[in-house]
């Protein structure tokens, strides 16, 4: 026993704790965070932290919340001036989101988010996104059917990705493709509409880690089917008809059920060029005009012209704004090294050949045509 009493007397002392303590007493949660630029061309950060109210007569605590903000040259150094406003310490192990204004965008994310990738404690599954205008207008939302403003936003993406709009991803996703020179990534983008409440209005396109263009709706949708990453519902409405007198028959609302897609990269003389073949199996939800199958035969061709028409657009769009989202860099780098050797590593995306066909084939019409 006597030999045994050095050994416990080491014991205690190596397993009396953890030095490295974070008492969640002393912290102050931050739900969403903001990046923008001043006139002054400082940084300015804004956080969203939750605040909770208990109510009387025993009901639920209501959770509302509370934007903090401060210009520094560095993210670390505006968040220690926010430190000194609240009575307590920051903590972003639970951010939902972080968003950027259109400025701060166009001047590049990396250089942002690079304090988050260094601080073990940060959240990696937070969502990114781009914001019109200022994103700190955002957080000072009082959205009437919600009292907890990331809460609010982070429904309005969750929304657009299960309806194809924006893809489904994370800061930790991002990481790897935003330091690729063979791939770019696209963003959700936000604004503020005229009733005050925030809308996701399409996508942010990337060029490297910078705001170079946007999409729409409807051509993200269609973007994100021609990347292959369609989500729970991809939706269309598509005018078919030119009826003058009934204006609503002229269009058809239809859901993608099923796709396949195919892209091919080849070289030939060095020129690069791409062909995707989407195959869309669709749905239709709302056609006022009536018989369907009677009038599918034209409505599978017209249909597929037009959604071809589209993703050339969509195609000439991601070109000007110089986003390779496809990954087409990656694949010369992976099968064609030589080719990627010679060619422009800043703009060899805007001279690649696209040939883009979309087939559209109604497999669904509803139970009463």
């Amino acid at each position: 026993m006597k030999g045994k009493k050095p050994i416990l007397v080491v014991l205690c002392i190596l397993l009396t704790g953890c030095w490295d303590q974070h008492l969640m007493k002393n912290a102050v949660l931050v739900q969403i965070l903001s990046f923008d630029l001043t006139p002054e061309e400082e940084l300015l950060l804004g956080v969203s932290i939750p605040i909770i109210e208990e109510s009387s007569g025993g009901a639920q605590a209501m959770v509302k919340s509370e934007t903090f903000s401060a210009s520094g040259h560095t993210p670390r150094d505006s968040r220690l001036k926010i430190d000194r406003e609240i009575a307590g310490i920051l903590d972003t192990s639970k951010n939902k989101l972080i968003l950027f204004g259109e400025r701060m965008a166009g001047t590049g994310i990396y250089s942002s988010l690079d304090v988050i990738w260094r601080d073990p404690r940060n959240s990696l599954g937070a969502t990114l996104g781009v914001v019109e205008g200022e994103a700190v207008d955002l957080l000072n939302l009082k959205p009437s059917h919600e009292t907890n403003v990331s809460e609010y936003i982070q429904d309005a993406i969750t929304s657009a990705e299960e309806n194809s709009v924006i893809p489904s991803q994370t800061i930790q996703m991002l990481a790897s493709e935003m330091i690729d020179p063979g791939e770019d990534i696209v963003l959700p983008f936000l604004k503020m509409n005229k009733k005050k409440s925030a809308v996701v209005v399409g996508l942010a396109l990337m060029n490297e880690n910078k705001y170079s263009g946007n999409l729409p709706p409807q051509e993200s949708t269609l973007l994100l089917l021609l990347n292959n990453k369609k989500g729970k519902n991809a939706r269309f409405t598509k005018q078919v008809n030119n009826d003058k007198q009934h204006e609503v028959n002229d269009y058809i609302s239809f859901n993608v059920q099923d796709m396949k897609r195919k892209l091919k990269v080849q070289v030939k003389d060095r020129e690069v060029l791409v062909s995707i073949n989407l195959d869309l199996k669709i749905s239709v939800e709302e056609y006022p005009k009536g018989d369907v199958p009677q009038d599918i035969d034209r409505l599978n061709k017209l249909l597929s012209k037009e959604l071809t028409e589209d993703a050339k657009q969509v195609i000439t769009k991601l070109q000007q704004a110089n986003c390779d989202v496809f990954g087409i860099g990656r694949r010369l780098i992976a099968f064609h090294p030589k080719t990627w050797e010679v060619k422009d590593k800043k703009e060899y995306f805007k001279n690649i050949k696209f040939n883009t066909i979309v087939k559209a084939e109604i497999i669904k019409h509803g139970i009463v045509s």
